[in-house]
């Protein structure tokens, strides 16, 4: 599959810089306190060791890209490692689920930071999911419309906010009491363990790079340096982050601030003024976040749909998008009026680890080359599926009704692709998967 012959040509700095936007955002606002409620003051080697993880999966993924550039991503990826099947189908789907978790995530976080920013102490959960809910809405119909201002005040806001993180782990960072790291203060290894998927989750985004195979001169170079520079970036970034809060807030406020623990370190050393501003960077974030996430699970769905891995329907155009926008906006507003933020994170973080884990296990079958090029996508294989099965044993521990639910998410997976083999009759014919020919909706 070839590029455009007017598409510009990506470089580097330019994968880069799509690589970090689409990994720094909501998510670790919120994703940061979630952590440290179970890892503590160690949450930040909780960050590091889950960035060598994504590091390694990144390999992966960049490997891929360069033996199969498409801007399926991960669905492709699937495909071609496991075939035209029942199994690659209900990945897919999976993947679906994924996306859908994380959409619900993003939004609960959205009503966690603004009833803290507009000062709501009554009835807190219902207007958490009052207002997350609204934000789902009101972002959908957005897009149904066409507006382009959410899409350019997206591309502002993702350099505003990494300027705001980075600038707020400087800003900590004379303020660090040193005690607070060291070892003794750690709670153990079995939470850290356990934080690693939360943490981890923190930098899905990454994959994105792999979909600009196709517009760059030399992807046999250009991919890989492009996947290690952001994922290291972004790994500097989080662990400077995570030591400067360990080390200006006590232990009981990492442990209870939840999702707005950033905006509690600020507060600790820059009053109400730091705690004001971090909750607006993070509203902000929160909605060009979710606004990315709508236009993202419309393509996906749109590609699923057509090829016969989810109902014809998610291809009907409403507006400028499709109905795979609507559909999707309310099984996430399903998910996010059924769970709370902590749950939701971990099944999203769990689900996303999941397939992960199958896409580097296909790497190890599709890509080539042996030494240290195989011992990376087997070290990936071991890292990603062993930081699923630590999940699976802490949670049953500590939740074990979110370990239900993650495997009823398995069952709907594989249950909805037989169900959609049996009404088209049959998969399609690889005619219709490789051609390339997809004629997606003009969504503006």
């Amino acid at each position: 599959m070839t590029s455009q012959p007017n598409a510009q040509h990506m470089s580097v700095r330019g994968a880069v810089s799509l690589g970090v936007g689409s990994i720094v955002g909501a998510g670790i606002f919120a994703l940061m306190g979630v952590a440290a409620a179970q890892s503590g003051s160690a949450v930040w080697v909780s960050f590091l060791v889950a960035g060598i993880i994504a590091l390694l999966t990144g390999h992966s993924f960049a490997q891929l890209g360069i033996c199969y550039p498409s801007q399926g991503g991960a669905v492709e990826y699937l495909v071609q490692a496991y075939g035209r099947g029942w199994f690659s189908g209900a990945c897919s789907i999976l993947f679906y689920i994924a996306c859908l978790i994380g959409m619900a995530m993003i939004a609960l976080s959205f009503g966690k930071f603004a009833t803290r920013l507009f000062g709501i102490t009554e009835n807190l959960m219902l207007w958490e999911r009052v207002l997350a809910s609204g934000l789902i809405v009101g972002l959908s119909a957005l897009r149904l419309i066409g507006s382009r201002s959410a899409n350019l005040l997206g591309r502002v806001v993702v350099v505003a906010n990494l300027v705001v993180v980075a600038g707020f782990a400087v800003a900590l960072s004379p303020h660090v009491d040193g005690g607070r790291l060291s070892v003794e203060t750690w709670p153990g290894a079995v939470p850290i363990l356990g934080s690693l998927a939360l943490t981890f989750f923190a930098f899905t985004g990454f994959e994105v790079i792999s979909n600009t195979a196709e517009r760059m001169r030399n992807p046999a170079r250009d991919l890989p340096r492009a996947m290690y520079a952001t994922i290291g970036i972004v790994l500097v970034l989080y662990v400077g982050l995570a030591m400067a809060v360990v080390g200006v807030v006590s232990e009981d406020q990492l442990g209870a601030s939840g999702a707005t623990l950033l905006a509690v370190a600020a507060r600790e050393i820059f009053g109400q003024f730091g705690f004001t501003l971090l909750l607006i960077s993070a509203v902000i974030s929160s909605v060009t976040c979710l606004n990315g996430g709508l236009f993202g699970i419309t393509s996906t769905t749109y590609t699923l749909a057509e090829r016969g891995q989810l109902p014809s329907r998610f291809m009907q155009q409403i507006g400028v998008s499709t109905r795979g926008l609507t559909i999707s906006a309310a099984l996430a507003l399903l998910l996010l009026n059924l769970f709370d933020l902590e749950t939701v994170a971990s099944l999203g973080a769990a689900t996303t680890l999941l397939v992960y884990s199958l896409v580097n296990f296909g790497a190890l079958k599709l890509v080539g080359g042996a030494g240290v090029q195989r011992a990376v996508i087997l070290a990936s294989v071991i890292a990603c599926s062993g930081t699923v099965g630590i999940w699976l044993l802490y949670t049953l521990q500590t939740a074990p009704s979110s370990v239900a639910v993650f495997l009823f998410f398995l069952a709907a997976a594989v249950g909805a692709e037989h169900l959609l083999a049996r009404v088209r009759g049959q998969i399609r014919p690889q005619s219709d998967w490789d051609t390339g020919a997809e004629s997606r909706p003009a969504e503006r």
